[in-house]
């Protein structure tokens, strides 16, 4: 195969995966997007509201290390395909739920099985088919889905559910993820693996994996930046509509003059990483995390809506940046049967960190009757990711 056909299908390749990463997105916030609708038809608490949202990360983090060793088993591409395919199921089965333990049921088992195994089987597929110089513009790309998917799919959703009423939003979710699993199994190359290769992969052990003290630094550096992106991303509308007197359409257009910043972070900041500071990811990740949290709690002081989206969005700019640097670490460091486990653990780090984020953020605030300390909790956030990386040592570990 000449380079051409090879660049080729090395774009057909993320251009799928991002499709994918862009459909898992969706489904993750689907749920924030229908629940108004649902509840007028389905009488629930706030509360409610809640659990049946959370019960999607629950699952999420239960099921990360242990899809690790399907991704082994089965192969990469085996467990991408059946994400998506398994996202349209779970997706099915919301839109025809009766009741609420039914609904939390469902979303349970959208975190733990259509979810959990898509971000390590996707980073698989790139460590397997991309040159090691391109996997931290690979990873940019694939998580600048994010920031795709939060334009779209309230576009795509809240019109649809409007009208049609939220069953019928989650019915064309389901086809779009066949679809979309469709284009995926296309794109993807199969590979043959041969049965001692397979044996070998069966053979590793997670506790082998957990004793490398990287890991753990890289768990707590996800840890600490996932909890202040979301947290910021989640509490930033109540922020500005219950304490800056924003209403909630010019609220989300400042989401979205954000968001634009996230996107560039991730697809121009992760280019610009990859092509000028190969193996500096430690110092960008430190210097990137404290710029983003010192310009995330000055923000807290500009009133002027265009001074606040410029100095927030260029710290969303620097955080996402970082985050994606971050994710990128295990995609140079792991290779074989070690990749899949050690990325499944760096990254239930992150989870852990969204979860805690909403928990911690509105502690902050009922307990002071001001975000001031939760920007205060941002900023120290940024400093414990910058500080969590100075003891990280990037060697490199082979199956």
């Amino acid at each position: 195969m000449n380079q051409k056909n090879k660049a080729t299908n090395l774009n057909i390749l993320l251009g799928s995966l991002f499709l994918g990463y862009v459909m898992v997105y969706i489904d993750k916030m689907s749920v924030g997007i229908s629940i108004v609708s649902i509840s007028q038809d389905i009488p629930m608490s706030e509360s409610t509201k809640g659990l049946i949202m959370s019960a999607f990360f629950i699952g999420y983090a239960m099921m990360q290390i242990p899809m690790s060793f399907a991704i082994n088993r089965f192969g990469a591409r085996k467990v991408v395909i059946s994400s998506i395919l398994l996202i349209g199921s779970f997706d099915l089965l919301f839109g025809l739920g009766q009741n609420i333990q039914m609904l939390i049921a469902i979303r349970l088992l959208t975190g733990m099985f259509s979810h959990s195994g898509y971000a390590s089987a996707s980073s698989k597929e790139v460590i397997d088919n991309f040159p090691v110089e391109r996997r931290t513009f690979a990873k940019g790309i694939l998580i600048s889905s994010s920031g795709v998917a939060g334009i779209i799919g309230p576009l795509l959703l809240s019109p649809i559910i409007e009208a049609k009423g939220w069953r019928f939003g989650y019915s064309l979710l389901t086809i779009l993820a066949l679809i979309i699993a469709f284009i995926i199994s296309s794109s993807i190359p199969k590979k043959k693996t041969s049965k001692d290769t397979v044996t070998e992969e069966e053979k590793i052990s997670i506790f082998l994996v957990w004793k490398n003290p990287t890991i753990w630094i890289l768990f707590f550096g996800a840890f600490f930046i996932n909890n202040l992106l979301y947290g910021l991303n989640n509490w930033l509308p109540t922020f500005l509509t219950s304490y800056r007197g924003v209403n909630l359409t010019q609220s989300g257009l400042i989401s979205s003059a954000i968001g634009v910043f996230a996107l560039t972070g991730a697809i121009g900041g992760s280019y610009i990483i990859s092509k000028f500071f190969q193996n500096k990811d430690k110092l960008v990740i430190m210097i990137t995390s404290l710029i983003g949290s010192f310009l995330v709690f000055a923000a807290y002081f500009l009133h002027k809506p265009f001074n606040f989206i410029f100095v927030l969005g260029f710290a969303t700019f620097f955080l996402t940046l970082s985050f994606v640097t971050l994710m990128a670490i295990p995609m140079k460091l792991f290779e074989g049967a070690n990749f899949a486990p050690s990325y499944s653990t760096i990254a239930s780090g992150g989870i852990i960190g969204g979860a805690v984020a909403q928990l911690m953020i509105g502690f902050l605030v009922d307990m002071s009757g001001t975000f001031l300390t939760a920007f205060a909790y941002f900023f120290v956030l940024g400093l414990l990711t910058s500080v969590s990386l100075a003891f990280v040592k990037l060697e490199k570990t082979n199956n």
